[in-house]
Order: structure tokens, then sequence, then C-alpha cells
């Protein structure tokens, strides 16, 4: 019977020992996992909201600054180191690397268009003629070599985004990678031509809260930068409130010499932008105060 009583003795102790708390060593292993699962699932979430076809889509902040200026195509480009660039908000944009333009922001929003089918960091492949095809620069050799120096120019590039809404920065590089084939019609290795994104991308987008659609054929319809900026700008707001002159050319980045000059930069973008169906109708005051009506959205817009 002693023998018994220390046999269940030995049972107790063990059965309570079980339900004593984990030891630190413990704890921190199962910490160790529970950390590795947290960024397993982050890292599922960062991939962009899948739109259709007809649009493409853009954080705020690149639509809101002059990130990618309007300044004339003929202007030399600057050379940009640790400069917070002109923006409409709170936001905060500093960027270093050669001087963008609307071009710029074409191509990025035809890989960010890509890249929306797959996690962000994975690479995506695609083929350069189809490429210009959807930017409509037509073909040649001439515009293979403009899209790779536009390619080339968004891989060296360091930009730091900061809003209030994220409550930190975050600086990556608009592109994360770009490889190239020699020979764009080279069957063999498919003319392919890859681009890898950074994964932070996505924390702009804010899981499409804080991005905007851009209905596609329209924007490809504008001739000027200034027309193209305006186009991404008032898509961020559904209701424009209106703007002075001088406050609406100031995060387009745009230099002009007189306010008769400027009034009538501006004038003729509005123009465009009613041509294409964007805007319903705008005015300018004698003050110089700028209103716009939008046209209806399509549905493709409003869509999820």
């Amino acid at each position: 019977m002693k023998t018994d009583n220390n046999k269940q003795g030995n049972l107790i102790a063990e059965e309570g020992s079980e339900r004593k708390p984990a030891t630190p060593k413990r704890r921190s292993a199962m910490e160790k996992v529970q950390e590795r699962a947290r960024k397993a699932e982050e890292k599922s979430q960062l991939q962009l909201k899948i739109w259709a076809d007809e649009i493409r889509e853009a954080p705020n902040e690149a639509l809101r600054s002059a990130l990618f200026n309007a300044r004339n195509r003929n202007q030399v480009r600057r050379q940009i180191r640790n400069e917070e660039v002109a923006s409409y908000g709170t936001s905060k944009v500093i960027y270093s690397g050669e001087e963008l333009r609307q071009d710029d922001l074409d191509v990025w929003l035809q890989v960010l268009h890509l890249g929306r089918l797959q996690p962000l960091g994975e690479t995506i492949y695609f083929n350069p003629t189809e490429m210009k095809k959807a930017l409509d620069w037509g073909y040649g050799k001439d515009k293979t070599e403009r899209l790779k120096t536009i390619l080339t120019r968004l891989k060296a590039t360091a930009v730091n985004f900061h809003s209030g809404r994220l409550g930190k920065g975050v600086v990556l590089s608009i592109i994360r990678k770009f490889e190239y084939a020699d020979d764009e019609d080279d069957t063999r290795g498919g003319g392919t031509w890859s681009i890898e994104l950074d994964p932070e991308v996505a924390l702009l987008f804010g899981g499409g809260v804080y991005s905007t659609r851009i209905e596609w054929e329209q924007r490809l319809a504008l001739d000027g930068n200034l027309s193209k900026w305006l186009h991404g700008f008032y898509s961020t707001h559904a209701k424009p409130l209106p703007l002075l002159i001088d406050t609406l050319l100031k995060p387009t980045g745009t230099q002009v010499a007189s306010k008769y000059k400027a009034k009538a930069l501006v004038t003729e973008a509005h123009n465009e932008l009613v041509r294409v169906g964007f805007l319903k109708e705008f005015s300018i005051s004698k003050d110089g105060l700028i209103t716009v009506e939008r046209a209806p959205l399509k549905k493709v817009l409003t869509s999820e």
C-alpha cells in the first residue's frame, strides 16, 4: 500500500507539473513561432487589390505631389538628392534620384497594373512589346530604349513617404529590380523582361482606402503633362474644392513666368480634361479661383 501511495503521489505531482506556467525559455520559443506566423500573415496581405483592365490605380501621395511633376518634357531633368517635393495636403514626400515626370508615372501605373495579380515582391514577367502597346507608344527600337530608360530611372530612386495615416515614414525604390533581354524579339527567351516591386508599396495603397482609380483610356488621350497631372489629382477627389491657380500649380512642379502665362496654361489643361470627358465643366474667376465639376463616374471606377 505504501508503494501504491507513492505512485499516486508521483502521478499527482506529474499532473500538477503540466499545469505550471511556461518557463521563460519555453515562452520565448512560443513567441518566436507567433512572430513568424504574424510576419507570414502580413506578407500574405502585401498584395494590391484587383482592379479592372480599364483602369489603373496609384497611391494618393503620388497623385497629389510633384513626385511625378508636370514640367515640360523638353526641359533637362534635374538630379535630386534628398529633397522634399511640393505636395497638396499633409503628406510629406522626400525624393532622391533623377527628376520624374508624367511619362514615368504612365510606366509605373502599368507596372502596378501587372503587379496587382500576384503578391508584391514576386517577379513580374512581361514582354516589352506588350507594354509599349498598353502605353499606346507604338513600336520601334526607339520606343524600346525609351521604356528601358524610364524603368532604369524608376529603379534608381529613393522615396520617403510620410503621412499621419501611416504613423511612420516608408522609404523605398519605386521599382526594386529591373532586368531586360538584349532582344525583345528573341523567341528563344521570349524577349521577356522582369520587374520586382517593393512589398512595402502595399502600405501606401492602404488596401484601396488611400489610393485612387484612374480611367486609363482618358489618361492616354491627354496630350500635355499638366493635363495628365490634373487628371490624377482631381481623380483623388470625388468633389474637388475650388482652388486658386497658384495653389493648384505648386504641387505640379510647373514653373511659369507670369500670372497671365499660368492662367493660359491652366485653361488649356482644363479644356483637355473636358475634351476627354473627365470634367463636365470648369470656370476661372477674375481672382484666379478655379472651380471644376467632374463628369459622372463610370461604373468600372466605382465597382469593387
